[in-house]
């Protein structure tokens, strides 16, 4: 299966942050005017990268930066080749013909201009082979692999600024703001005050490359001063502070804290969040009695390291998901709730943990879609496309990771699924059962679909399309066969007979959570490329997974 698309349509940046999210494995292909190119991934993370015009092979690339002669290069080919070694750099360590940090700065250097410089392809096509087996991607040979993989989504914030400054110094006009524009859309959407002027800029760049104004404060006098002159606007600016900045008294180094209690006195309701090194639980409680929006961890110290910008990354996430909601809740706070919490039930340790999983699950799915089937889009005839519903991928993705859709992940799943498929059932599994939750396309066979579809159960039959989902836990695409089973099955839903059908699983917990079907009935068609909605669904797996754990361990702190 791949990812086949135009770089006019997906930029290379969604492309990487769309891979980073699904944590494939795989080699995206890059390809405009006779240039060819490539990156390796290994789940999510990029590997290595290459380009035609370039060398790709460890000796090439040290004979360029220089570190290698010419004749050397040969030498060393031939005693690579006579060995039969299959790592080149290995070889070259263990002979110690060149210091292990240099071979690894020249690769990784090389590696970031490659990658880089393919942000400045504005048009061509991109084709991301997807596999599994690791041996298909990495081939330790002559080529070049990264020690530490990049971040993609670093990689998409950095080459966006990148792209950015390049196109200032080249002379490039910005566009000319609307001088009839209110002044609520030309306020800044976050105001960053940070002692680090790295992190503080990176966060000023990446909030930017994602679409958002930022801007930075020297310091909190300046801050006060400017949220005076706001104080009587409709809406606010979300504050990024660190916890540890100067007060303004000169005493002390917790002006996180002065700046919460500094809106509260002066009711100026403008979202704080505070980011800290510091896991103090005083200090949580007095934030969040003093009216915190949020309060997140960062790491002690900024550097550009794989793991410092991995947990950057998730901050980023997680302030772009509270602005989200902040914006959907019409810019309004009430800052200093006091929220308590009702004590969680005593979970037996002898209760499986993977049982009362799936209890909680079928417990949510169910609510969600008690009054809530209106909201599934109405069927549409679909275009066919190459890697159908890519374009909406991201978008999906990033409303999956709010939040706010935790407990509204299968309604996203129908929403997806309706824009690839003309007809779709999802089925919640239980321990004895599986029973029909909700629908699209069944309006052609019932009067009234929704409530057909929630009075469904359906009988396990290993040879059915659902048997065989259920049995081996992977997504299923093909003409169903004449069975028993899948008659039953396909009577229940309509009696039509499809000419392809496609079921995947929601696994949580490595149990199967629901069971979506689908096909094109009433239409005698094939089902096109559903890579993008089995990525959708891998990810949906974790954010349920994710949900019931982060709940567990909550319920756990509230019993201590």
């Amino acid at each position: 299966m791949s990812l086949i698309g135009s770089l006019e349509d997906l930029a290379l940046g969604d492309i990487l942050q769309i891979l980073s999210l699904s944590r494939r494995s795989g080699i995206l292909y890059l390809t405009r005017k006779g240039e060819e190119g490539k990156i390796v991934f290994i789940e999510g993370q990029i590997i290595s990268a290459s380009i035609n015009s370039s060398p790709n092979d460890i000796l090439g690339l040290l004979e360029q930066k220089g570190i290698l002669e010419d004749k050397l290069t040969e030498e060393l080919a031939d005693s690579i080749n006579k060995n039969g070694s299959t790592d080149a750099k290995s070889f070259l360590i263990q002979s110690k013909v060149a210091n292990a940090d240099v071979i690894e700065d020249a690769i990784q250097t090389y590696m970031n201009d490659i990658v880089f410089g393919f942000f400045s392809w504005t048009e061509g096509n991109f084709d991301f082979e997807i596999t599994e087996n690791l041996k298909q991607i990495y081939k330790p040979g002559m080529e070049s692999y990264l020690a530490v993989p990049l971040n993609p989504q670093y990689v998409a914030i950095e080459g966006a600024r990148k792209t950015d400054e390049k196109r200032k110094d080249q002379g490039f006009a910005e566009e000319p703001k609307d001088e009839f524009a209110s002044q609520i859309l030309e306020m800044e959407e976050f105001i960053i005050i940070d002692q680090n002027a790295d992190s503080q800029s990176f966060l000023k760049e990446s909030l930017e490359s994602r679409g958002f104004r930022a801007s930075v404060m020297a310091d909190l006098n300046a801050l006060y001063e400017y949220l005076e002159t706001i104080k009587d606007s409709p809406r606010f600016p979300m504050i990024l502070s660190d916890l540890t900045i100067p007060k303004t008294t000169g005493e002390g180094m917790l002006g996180g804290m002065e700046l919460l209690k500094w809106t509260l006195e002066k009711k100026i309701k403008v979202p704080v969040i505070l980011l800290s090194s510091v896991n103090n639980e005083e200090v949580l409680k007095e934030a969040k009695l003093n009216g915190v929006y949020a309060y997140l961890k960062k790491p002690k110290k900024f550097s550009r390291t794989s793991p410092d910008i991995d947990m950057f990354m998730e901050i980023l996430e997680k302030v772009t998901t509270l602005y989200r909601q902040y914006q959907e809740a019409g810019f309004t706070f009430k800052p200093g709730i006091k929220e308590v919490k009702p004590k969680a039930d005593v979970v037996p340790e002898e209760e499986d943990t993977g049982s009362r999983f799936v209890q909680d699950i079928t417990e949510e799915l169910t609510k969600e879609f008690q009054d809530e089937t209106e909201l599934l889009p109405e069927t549409t005839d679909q275009r066919v496309e190459t890697s159908p519903g890519l374009l909406t991928l991201k978008s999906m993705i990033d409303e999956l990771m709010s939040p706010n859709f935790t407990g509204e992940v299968t309604l996203l799943i129908m929403r997806f699924a309706s824009e690839l498929l003309n007809r779709g059932i999802l089925f919640l599994v239980t321990k004895n059962r599986i029973k029909g939750l909700g629908q699209f396309g069944l309006e052609a066979f019932f009067d009234n679909p929704n409530v057909v579809v929630k009075k469904m159960e359906i009988e396990v039959d290993e040879r059915s399309i659902i048997g065989k989902v259920l049995k081996y836990k992977m997504s299923l695409k093909e003409a169903p066969e004449q069975t028993e089973g899948n008659k039953k099955f396909l009577n229940q839903i309509g009696g039509e007979w499809p000419v392809e059908s496609y079921v995947v699983p929601l696994l949580t917990a490595n149990r199967v959570a629901a069971i979506f079907y689908g096909d094109n009935v009433p239409f005698k068609k094939k089902i096109s490329d559903m890579t993008t909605f089995e990525i959708f669904m891998s990810q949906a797996s974790i954010v349920m997974e994710k949900a019931y754990l982060e709940r567990i361990i909550r319920e756990r702190k509230d019993e201590q």
